[in-house]
């Protein structure tokens, strides 16, 4: 956190724990943000937070003790006490990350469609898409190819997960980075699907020449002939809770297209994560079960047929647990397109099994 955040905290949280009503780790604690700020955060607490900003939603004075961890895990990193090497497989900067491991292994490539030659316009699947869904991204990119000459994809990552586990330095490098890429290829418009990727590329192109838009509000999405008599509810991402652009536009696409919705109890601005935030299953997975549970829970309530995420790292979390509730991705629902992401946790572990998956991981976490 930032010096000033963090006084601001000190001076104005009023104790009234309203944000442990929405927070597990809060909870647990059973302390508020301010007694928690004053004694030192502990690193178990850091790595117990998913950052997900419900915390700043639910105070009244519109506090952000999520700061207090992220600022502690960049502490940790920073200090030595936690070795960041120890996680370099997630690290997207690195050539051999999961994520390229996995699409190296599965031929998943998209050479044909990244030359830059007078794009203006361009599609930033981010990593989790490009990696597990890549029939869904290309037939995104065909789509907005048509619609507004968009003359590549860029596959890059917008880096969020550095700034999550507080690598700051990698992530400042990854930043100049993207600068230099669009001032080099001229670009000046970046189509984004994933929410995360939106909110970040926002931030770092906001002194830039650039229009970050989303794939919902340069689409047309066709009314379908034949829809399941069926109810859908949407699970919103985490980073959108605030300005809420992609929950507001899968909402008004589904309704246009046809589809009837109910809404959860945890929705829009007070939505619950799914897990996914701050690599919280790699440090509480028990918190991330507790999570998935309440939201499984939530779609049996609003009785609904089908759970709808629009960020495939929400969309995957609820496919890896069992339910007798489907969960598909918006855009595969609005554009009539098969789950090519189904069984990427059975993929992944394929990947690493037998003595050439212990290879192709020691080849990962090689420096």
């Amino acid at each position: 956190m930032e010096h000033d955040d963090r006084k601001e905290l000190l001076e104005e949280c009023v104790e009234c724990k309203q944000c442990a009503d929405c927070c597990s780790l809060l909870s647990e604690s059973g302390q508020s943000p301010l007694e928690m700020a004053k004694r030192g955060i502990e690193l178990y607490e850091a790595l117990s937070c998913s950052l997900c900003g419900a915390c700043e939603t639910a105070c009244p004075k519109g506090l952000s003790p999520k700061q207090l961890f992220l600022a502690r895990r960049q502490q940790a990193v920073s200090s030595g006490e936690i070795d960041s090497a120890e996680y370099r497989y997630l690290l997207p900067d690195r050539k051999k990350n999961v994520m390229s491991a996995y699409r190296n292994y599965y031929g998943i490539d998209y050479s044909d469609i990244n030359s830059f030659d007078n794009a203006e316009t361009c599609f930033f699947p981010g990593c989790t898409l490009m990696t597990y869904s890549p029939e869904l991204t290309r037939s995104i990119y065909e789509r907005l190819k048509d619609r507004c000459g968009c003359k590549g994809v860029w596959t890059e990552c917008c880096g969020k997960l550095l700034d999550q586990i507080g690598v700051q330095q990698r992530l400042e490098d990854l930043r100049n980075r993207l600068k230099e890429f669009i001032q080099e290829h001229n670009i000046k418009r970046i189509i984004v699907a994933c929410p995360g990727c939106y909110y970040e590329l926002r931030d770092v192109f906001q002194d830039c020449d650039v229009v970050v838009q989303t794939v919902y509000e340069v689409l047309d999405f066709v009314k379908q002939e034949k829809v399941e008599k069926k109810q859908y509810t949407v699970h919103d991402s985490c980073p959108d809770r605030f300005a809420g652009v992609f929950g507001n536009q899968v909402r008004h696409a589904m309704t246009e297209c046809g589809f009837p919705l109910v809404e959860m109890v945890h929705a829009k601005t007070n939505t619950i994560c799914c897990g996914s935030g701050g690599q919280l299953s790699h440090f509480r997975p028990d918190l991330v079960e507790e999570l998935v549970d309440l939201r499984q829970q939530e779609v049996r309530l609003a009785n609904a047929d089908v759970l709808v995420g629009y960020c495939l790292s929400c969309v995957l979390k609820y496919d890896n647990y069992p339910s007798e509730i489907p969960v598909t991705h918006a855009l595969n629902l609005l554009l009539g397109l098969k789950e090519d992401y189904k069984g990427g946790k059975d993929r992944l572990e394929k990947m690493f099994s037998g003595s050439d998956g212990e290879k192709r991981w020691e080849e990962i976490m090689a420096d």
